[in-house]
Parts: structure tokens; C-alpha cells; sequence
């Protein structure tokens, strides 16, 4: 139930219970500026002093101690009884992510490729230990180590909330990277649920704030900057000139192809255009976010009827208006359905460490191109050794169901004893 980013940890309380999606609670636990550019800093390897690993290790102490504090936090806001709480689940903070399939440098005499990398950076034991509780992490590794793109992962959450029975729908997260569901309606029975990364989007703009006010800024608060901006077409052809946007799903991208490299990549081919403005560079940035999604939908089935638009990006007044003009498709952002935009990637999380306690895939080929249906994450036990009870009711209660074929309840998925885990009837969304 824990979403990391640079700059906090977001959290929510979810109920999950015969289908339906509840928020008890949510909270964001900002980081100092000072602690977001530490690790900035340690995500870029530009720590001096001591190792990587303990700076990685310090780093992975102080988010188990956030997320623990921040869990009693939700409770208290619920008023619910932390001995309540049936699991949880962490992501942590990305610190690789590169999925591709490569060749090893060091020792590889038969120059064969191994699996992709991913590392997200967390500590699930202390959660797990103070309340006693599964607590599921490392939540995209086992995707990747299949050949999948091990992201989006947060698909069969957006498809269980935001679906609709008649009405064609994309749901777009605007984090650091922006990336893209395409909701069929249920009626469509021949198109398929995708999702894909779209390319940067926040993450340039930010970089690019906080290298205007030197650090003292990390954002463009509701777009202002931007929208007082114009459009640099060279440093919109720049951009888009990345092969990557050509690539067609699944894909997937991350900080190592659009962060502090890409940007200072940028900021030496602007030495060229020595009169670009500060206000008119964020504006470009801008620009290409939103020019990347529309590259995003030539590979849907259709043109989505309704953008919903969740992520720290979706308060960019600025963005969400580009976006909108540039694709031609009417936005709104998940506070319609009743929940924080910052709120959906912490639920996200929540669902997917549900359908990981009950023995459901996480990820689809149409999502990450995994080649079959992949259960993703770790668990770690709680040390009172009640995990298969808990197990049972976790499955029994969540009644996890939706109305897609490809999340019926395979007839071998029964616990001993025990009734199938969920209803095979059709879902309706809630």
C-alpha cells in the first residue's frame, strides 16, 4: 500500500471486499528537499565517501521507517485497528530499470544474452515484523526475468477502477515517466486491454525547474512557467527524434533513458539556441509529454472516448490542457471517481499485492509483453507463522473478479478444503 517516489512516500488504506475497491485512507510523507536531492544524487552515483550499497542500505532503513510510521498513520485517519490489516505492499524506489535482454560485459565468452535488469530499493521487513503481517515486494522482477518489460504493472488495477461497460477509456499516469492503459469497453470484446510507457512525463520538466532556480524549485506548480512559455520546435524535434517513440508496445522506459543524462544531453545541444528562454524550455518540455502520448495511440484499437488522468502530473493545470489539444480527447483526473490522483499508484500497489496473496497474476502479455500471465512479487511471512491462514482469508474476502476472460479463476487455483478462490461469475466495476 506504499508508492515511493524522489520526493515521499504516498500511502493508502485499501478495502478490497467481493469486488469492490475501497480508500479508507491516504496520505503523502513529503521528503526534505534536501533528502530528495541525496538521493537523487545516490540514483545517479555521484556519492562520494562511502559504497553505493550503503548508501543503498541507509536509504532502504529510512523508507522502511517511513512506510511503518506512515502505516499507523493510515490507521489512525480509518480509525482502524492496525491487527486489521491483512497485508500490505511496498514497491520501493526504482533505482534500475533496464528490461532489455543484453549481453553481459564481464564474462560471456559465448556472447549469450541474459534477461533484463530491474532493481527497486526496500526494506519490507520491518513492516512486516512490526504489525505482523505478508508484506509483498519486488514486485517487478519476476516479469522481467520471463522477458517482460516488468512495467507497466499497475494495468489490471486501472482496468478493475476506471473500466466502463460502454464507453472506450485510456487512463494515464503522469509520474516521472507517463504511461498508458487503453480501457475497452466491456462491450468490446475483440480489443485489448493495453498499457505502455509513453515517455517522459514529469520528470524533464522537473530536472529542468530545479535547474532553473538552482535547486531552490523542484516543480512547475500547476504549469504556471510553462503556460507563459512557447513551444521551441527545436527542442521538441530534439526529443521526439528518440527511436524509442517508434517502438511499439510493450515498452517501457525510466530515468536511465529520460533523467539527469537525457537532460544534460539537452542542455549541450542548447548551446546552439543561446536565446531560449527559461519559461519557453519548460513549455517545449511540456510539449513533448504530451506530444508522446499522442504517439502513444496509433497503437490502440481505437480512439479512447475518455482520458482519466492520475500521478503528481495530473495537477499541471498547463499539461493536462496540452494533452487534451493535442489529442483531441476530453480529460479528467480520478478525483471524478472519488479518489486522490497522488492516491492511485499507493492503491495500485495495494491491489496488486492482493492478487500476489492469492495466487493471481500481476501482469498480462498485452500489458508488459511477459510471454504467459506472471504472478509478480515477494513475500515476507510474518514470524507468528500465520501466513497460510491469513492466506485463505485474504483470498475468500477480496473476491477479486473481473469482467475480462483473462482473469477468470483457473479451476486448479483452489485452496485445500476449501470452495473456489473467487467468484467465475462476471464482475461488474463498482
Amino acid at each position: 500500500m506504499c508508492g515511493t517516489s524522489l520526493d515521499g512516500v504516498d500511502g493508502a488504506l485499501v478495502h478490497i471486499y467481493q469486488g469492490k475497491i475501497e480508500l479508507l485512507a491516504y496520505e503523502h510523507h513529503p521528503f526534505s528537499p534536501r533528502l530528495t536531492g541525496w538521493i537523487r544524487e545516490i540514483l545517479s552515483e555521484n556519492m562520494t565517501g562511502k559504497s553505493t550499497f550503503q548508501y543503498l542500505g541507509d536509504l532502504e532503513h529510512l523508507l522502511s521507517e517511513t512506510e511503518t510510521s506512515l502505516t499507523s498513520r493510515l490507521c489512525s485517519l480509518s480509525s482502524i485497528s492496525p491487527s486489521d490489516i491483512d497485508g500490505a505492499g511496498t514497491h520501493g524506489i526504482t533505482a534500475y530499470h533496464r528490461p532489455s535482454p543484453h549481453v553481459p560485459s564481464w564474462e560471456n565468452p559465448e556472447n549469450t544474452n541474459i534477461p533484463g535488469i530491474t532493481i527497486q530499493i526496500s526494506n519490507p521487513y520491518r513492516l512486516s515484523r512490526k504489525y505482523g503481517i505478508p508484506v509483498v515486494y519486488d514486485f517487478r522482477r519476476a516479469d522481467v526475468s520471463v522477458g517482460g518489460e516488468g512495467a507497466p504493472l499497475a494495468t489490471l488495477f486501472h482496468r478493475a477502477a476506471f473500466s466502463d461497460p460502454h464507453e472506450n477509456r485510456a487512463f494515464l499516469n503522469l509520474g516521472g515517466i507517463a504511461n498508458l492503459t487503453y480501457l475497452p469497453a466491456f462491450s468490446n470484446a475483440r480489443q485489448t486491454c493495453l498499457s505502455f510507457d509513453t515517455g517522459p512525463g514529469n520528470m524533464l520538466l522537473d530536472l529542468a525547474m530545479s535547474h532553473i532556480t538552482h535547486g531552490e524549485e523542484t516543480y512547475d506548480k500547476n504549469g504556471q512557467r510553462s503556460a507563459s512559455g512557447t513551444v521551441q520546435k527545436c527542442i521538441q524535434d530534439f526529443l521526439l527524434d528518440d527511436p524509442w517513440f517508434s517502438k511499439p508496445p510493450p515498452k517501457s522506459t525510466g530515468r536511465e533513458d529520460w533523467g539527469e543524462e537525457k537532460f544534460a544531453t539537452l542542455l549541450t545541444f542548447l548551446k546552439n539556441y543561446p536565446f531560449v528562454q527559461n519559461n519557453d524550455l519548460l513549455a517545449s518540455l511540456a510539449e513533448t509529454s504530451a506530444a508522446g502520448v499522442l504517439s502513444g495511440f496509433r497503437w490502440l484499437d481505437s480512439k479512447p472516448d475518455l482520458l482519466i488522468l492520475g500521478g503528481g502530473g495530473s495537477y499541471n493545470v498547463d499539461l493536462r490542457r496540452r494533452i487534451s489539444r493535442i489529442t483531441g480527447v476530453p480529460t479528467t483526473t480520478t478525483e471524478r471517481f472519488g479518489w486522490p490522483p497522488q492516491a492511485i499508484e499507493s492503491m495500485a500497489f495495494a491491489y496488486l499485492a492482493a492478487l500476489t496473496l492469492s495466487g493471481r497474476p500481476a501482469s498480462l502479455p498485452s500489458t508488459t509483453g511477459c510471454p504467459h500471465a506472471v504472478i509478480g512479487g515477494s513475500i515476507v511471512p510474518p514470524q507468528n507463522g500465520s501466513l497460510p491462514a491469513r492466506l485463505r482469508e485474504i483470498c475468500l474476502a477480496a473476491e477479486i473478479h473481473l469482467p475480462f476472460p483473462d482473469r477468470a479463476t483457473p479451476p486448479e487455483s483452489r485452496l485445500p478444503g476449501s470452495g473456489p478462490l473467487f467468484s467465475e461469475e462476471t464482475g461488474r466495476r463498482q
